[in-house]
């Protein structure tokens, strides 16, 4: 009889540490990968969440890094420090290549070293090129 209350025992902790495993791993896919697939589903138009962007993204064969100080920057702001038209990409895992971009492949003329993902209404968080041009 003592067994049987043991096994019945040792079930219930099994049960409850499984349960328990379950929705730690829920609640990690809620907060982390939903939000990570989400932004590659939105486009290079649509907003993102700044909270699960990478620190680095692969647009146009080519490596960028996000700004480390997590600046959000209006067009208005963009225009007026860049001095040109922001180039906006989508940040998903096989972004198509917007022309402006510094490339894998080498090109005749200046090429953007800067780019900016949508993260708000008018508020943008630039990747800048990692390396050379």
């Amino acid at each position: 009889m003592r067994l049987e209350a043991d096994d019945m025992t040792s079930n219930r902790i099994r049960r409850a540490v499984a349960v328990a495993a379950w929705v730690v791993a829920g609640v990690l896919a809620w907060t982390v990968f939903v939000p990570r697939i989400g932004n590659g589903f939105v486009g290079a138009a649509g907003i993102h969440d700044v909270a699960a962007l990478p620190d680095h993204i692969g647009v146009c064969g080519r490596g960028w890094t996000k700004d480390a100080l997590d600046r959000r920057l209006s067009l208005a702001q963009i225009r007026s420090r860049d001095g040109v038209e922001p180039v906006v990409v989508d940040p998903g895992l096989f972004p198509p290549c917007p022309v402006g971009p510094c490339t894998a492949v080498a090109q005749d003329g200046p090429c953007n070293t800067v780019i900016y993902v949508r993260v708000g209404e008018d508020a943008y968080l630039d990747y800048s090129l990692q390396g050379g041009p």
